[in-house]
């Protein structure tokens, strides 16, 4: 259900949070992040998977490239890179689907590599 004004707020906060990922700052996330978020198991889980990821990896960098307003679902585009500890370098190009309610993040669904798939899982069409 789209709210009146709710979409661009929506994708204000999610831009927040990548924010607050990129510079591993993790202080304002209770703020905007549902404790139970079901795909990471709650913040300390999201923290845990940060943390992960930053093992694995020699470097590791999320770009968001796009946010696009789904009213109560943000479908955000980020461009991935990194070395891994392998010495691989990939590169890719993913979506995920930010749903929020109230006015905090309460799923991630990610993965997705075409972006007409994820526009459609958020209930929009290109």
């Amino acid at each position: 259900m789209r709210h009146p004004g709710s979409g661009k707020e929506n994708v204000e906060l999610v831009r927040r949070c990548y924010g607050s990922w990129t510079n591993s700052d993790f202080s304002a996330i209770p703020e905007v992040v549902d404790p139970d978020l079901g795909v990471y198991g709650g913040l300390d889980g999201l923290r845990r998977f940060v943390e992960q990821l930053d093992e694995m990896w020699e470097r590791f960098q999320i770009e968001p490239e796009e946010f696009i307003d789904a009213g109560d679902n943000v479908v955000i585009a980020v461009r991935m890179s990194g070395k891994g500890s392998n010495g691989v370098e990939p590169e890719m190009r993913l979506f995920s689907i930010w749903t929020l309610r109230e006015g905090k993040v309460v799923r991630v669904t990610g993965g997705y590599r075409d972006r007409a798939e994820a526009l459609e899982a958020a209930g929009l069409r290109e």
